[in-house]
């Protein structure tokens, strides 16, 4: 069961909001703004145009409490934005070599 005092936490931006649900059609009423979790709690943030905060999952849509998460928006917006590390590609220092060794063959006797 999730501690009553853990905070949400808010990633700011498409590439987050992405993982959890779809982009909204022209002339929705929510605005997707990035991805929100509080323990088990994971899905996409949207805010709708009166200024309640949901949290959705595909097509789910959970409503928030507006005061503690416009609180960790305004959080995710001061910190300062730090990219996902990227995977490096191990690329080895030199070619492989390869040896092709001749196949034994019997001698004839």
């Amino acid at each position: 069961m999730a501690r009553r005092n853990q905070q949400w936490r808010v990633r700011l931006g498409e590439m987050y909001w992405r993982r959890f649900t779809h982009p909204r059609p022209e002339g929705d009423t929510l605005e997707l703004l990035g991805s929100i979790e509080r323990g088990a709690q994971i899905g996409a943030l949207a805010v709708n145009g009166e200024g309640h905060y949901f949290q959705l999952n595909g097509d789910h849509s959970t409503v928030l409490s507006t005061s503690q998460v416009r609180a960790a928006v305004r959080r995710a917006e001061a910190a300062p934005q730090v990219a996902p590390p990227r995977q490096r590609l191990s690329v080895p220092a030199q070619p492989p070599v390869v040896i092709v060794k001749r196949r034994r063959v019997p001698a004839a006797v």
